[in-house]
C-alpha cells in the first residue's frame, strides 16, 4: 500500500477485486461471446485520421440482424456512422437507459510490440488499439442487448444501444451532430458511458462512478526569437526561450478548489486512511481556506488526487525548425489543460502570462476552449445511482461507490448538457502503473474485461428489470490464452 506523509493513496492500489466464485455456464457463454466481438472489433480499423466507422457499425447490425433487433443508421457524411437500437420496455413512463460507447480510436501511438489493428490474446490479456476506449464497451454492450432480446422478459423501461462517431476528435459527427439532429428519436433519461473504475483497497472495494468531467482545454505557448543560420549562436533562439518558458510553467501550482465530486470522494475515502491521513482530509473538507491549501499540497503530492484538486497542464506538442541548418524566428508548445468544473479558462490563461516580462517574447493563445456553460455533476441522489451501488453491493460486498470527479474528459459532458442523467463505469484499471489507454501496446486482462461485463450487466438487470436475470456471484475460469494473433471469428 502506498502512502504519501500520512495519509493512505488508495486511487493508486487499483487491482484485482474480489469478484470470484464457480463457474456459471450463462455468465460463461456471454463472456466468450464480448471476448468474440472485442476481438472482432479491434480487428477492423476504426482508428483516426480514417476510421473505418461504417464497417464496425456493419458488423454490429448484422449481429442485431441475427437476434432481430430494429436498427437505424445515422450519417452525418460518407465518412462517418452512428448507429442505434433499442429494446422497448413494458412502461412508456419509464425514462429509457442508454449504453452508450463510441467506434472510433485515437491513432495508433509510436513503440507498439504487438499489431495494433489485430488483437492479440497473451498471459490472460487481449492486446489491441480500442481495446480499453472504447470496443470493450461496445462488446459488452453489444453481448447483453443480444442477449437480453433472446430472454423472454420484457425490461421496465427502454434499453438503447448507441454507437457514436468521432468521440477522439470532438463528437462533430457523433453525439454532437446527433443532439442537434436527431435527439428526440433517442431520448435517454439515463445513460452509462466509459469512465470511472473499479479501486481495490486492502479492506474496502471502492467504485468510481464517473459523475463529472475535468474541462478540456490546449492553450499554444509560442516563444519569439532570432531565425539565423545554425553555425550563428543567438542569444534569442526560439528553442531557448521556450525551455525558459516551459520551465516556468512546470513550476507553476494552479490554486486547490474543493469541487462537489472530490468533496464526496474524500468524505468517503477518510474512513479507509490512518489517523494522519484523516486529520489531513479534515482540514481540507472542514479546515480555514489556509489549511485547506495546505491539505491540499501535501495531497498533491498524489497525482491523481491533484487531478482532483487543482486545474492540470501537460505540454503535449512541440513544434521548431525542421531544417538542422537554421533556427527559426519561432518556437511552440501546447499545453493540455485539464480544468476543475467552475474554473475560469481565460483567468488561467491571464495567470500564465504574469510568469511572463514582454522581454520574454512569449505570447499565450487559446487553441482550444471549454464549451460553457459546463453541466452539472451528478450528485449520487438519483435511481441509476442507486442501481450502481445495490450491484456493487452484490458484486463486492462492503464495498463503497461515491461519485467521481474524472481527469479525462468525453461525451458524457454532452448528455449531461442534453438533461441526461450520466455515470461512468470502467473496469479495474490503475489510473498511473496501468494506463493503458492511448498507449502502445493497450490492452485489457481478460479478469478485468470479464468483471466489466458482470458488473455492466448487474446495473442493467437492477435498473432496467428490477431483478438479477444472472447469478451475480459466479464466474468463470479463468485460463490462460496462448500467444497468438486472434483470429477474426465473425464465422466461427
Amino acid at each position: 500500500m502506498k502512502k504519501h506523509i500520512g495519509f493512505v493513496a488508495v486511487f493508486l492500489i487499483l487491482g484485482v477485486t474480489a469478484l470470484q466464485a464457480q463457474p456459471n455456464s450463462s455468465w460463461e457463454t456471454l463472456n466468450q461471446t464480448a471476448k468474440r466481438h472485442l476481438i472482432n472489433l479491434i480487428n477492423i480499423d476504426t482508428s483516426h485520421p480514417e476510421p473505418q466507422e461504417l464497417d464496425a457499425a456493419r458488423y454490429i447490425y448484422k449481429e442485431f440482424n441475427k437476434h432481430h433487433i430494429d436498427w437505424d443508421i445515422f450519417r452525418p457524411d460518407k465518412k462517418h456512422a452512428n448507429l442505434l437500437a433499442r429494446i422497448k420496455g413494458s412502461n412508456p413512463h419509464e425514462k429509457p437507459l442508454l449504453l452508450i460507447s463510441h467506434l472510433d480510436t485515437a491513432p495508433a501511438a509510436e513503440g507498439w510490440t504487438f499489431p495494433p489493428l489485430r488483437a492479440t490474446e497473451k498471459n490472460g490479456n487481449i492486446y489491441g488499439l480500442g481495446s480499453t476506449d472504447a470496443k470493450n464497451y461496445t462488446a459488452i454492450y453489444l453481448t447483453l442487448l443480444t442477449w437480453l432480446k433472446s430472454q423472454d422478459i420484457k425490461p421496465t423501461r427502454d434499453i438503447i444501444f448507441l454507437a457514436t462517431s468521432g468521440e477522439e476528435v470532438g463528437s462533430a459527427t457523433g453525439l454532437q451532430w446527433l443532439g442537434d439532429t436527431h435527439w428526440q428519436q433517442i431520448a435517454p433519461g439515463y445513460a452509462i458511458n466509459e469512465g470511472g473504475g473499479i479501486i481495490h483497497n486492502e479492506t474496502t472495494d471502492i467504485v468510481f462512478a464517473e459523475a463529472s468531467t475535468k474541462m478540456y482545454m490546449d492553450i499554444k505557448v509560442t516563444a519569439h526569437g532570432t531565425g539565423v543560420h545554425s553555425s550563428m549562436p543567438v542569444d534569442d533562439n526560439a528553442v531557448y526561450l521556450l525551455s525558459q518558458a516551459l520551465a516556468k510553467i512546470a513550476n507553476f501550482t494552479p490554486p486547490a478548489r474543493l469541487t462537489p465530486p472530490a468533496r464526496t470522494f474524500f468524505k468517503a475515502i477518510a474512513p479507509l486512511q490512518d489517523e494522519d491521513g484523516q486529520t489531513t482530509i479534515h482540514f481540507l473538507l472542514n479546515g480555514s481556506e489556509q489549511n485547506q491549501q495546505s491539505a491540499a499540497q501535501v495531497m498533491a503530492l498524489d497525482p491523481f488526487f491533484r487531478t482532483q484538486l487543482q486545474d492540470t497542464l501537460n505540454p503535449t506538442i512541440l513544434s521548431a525548425s525542421k531544417d538542422a541548418g537554421a533556427t527559426i524566428e519561432e518556437a511552440s508548445a501546447l499545453i493540455n489543460a485539464r480544468l476543475l468544473p467552475g474554473s475560469d479558462p481565460d483567468k488561467l490563461v491571464e495567470q500564465l502570462q504574469a510568469l511572463f516580462t514582454p522581454q520574454d517574447n512569449i505570447s499565450l493563445e487559446i487553441v482550444e476552449r471549454p464549451q460553457l456553460p459546463f453541466p452539472q455533476p451528478m450528485d449520487g441522489t438519483d435511481p441509476l445511482f442507486k442501481s450502481i451501488s445495490r450491484t456493487a453491493e452484490k458484486l463486492m460486498p462492503g464495498s463503497i461507490t461515491v461519485p467521481g470527479l474524472s481527469p479525462a474528459s468525453g461525451d458524457n459532458e454532452f448528455l449531461r448538457k442534453l438533461g441526461v442523467i450520466t455515470y461512468g463505469l470502467g473496469p479495474e484499471m490503475d489510473p498511473l502503473t496501468e494506463n493503458r489507454t492511448h498507449v502502445a501496446d493497450e490492452f485489457i486482462s481478460e479478469h478485468d474485461f470479464y468483471n466489466q461485463l458482470k458488473f455492466v450487466a448487474g446495473v442493467v438487470f437492477d435498473f432496467a428489470y428490477g431483478q438479477d436475470l444472472l447469478p451475480l456471484a459466479d464466474e468463470p475460469d479463468s485460463t490462460e490464452e496462448p500467444d497468438t494473433v486472434a483470429k477474426n471469428q465473425t464465422t466461427k
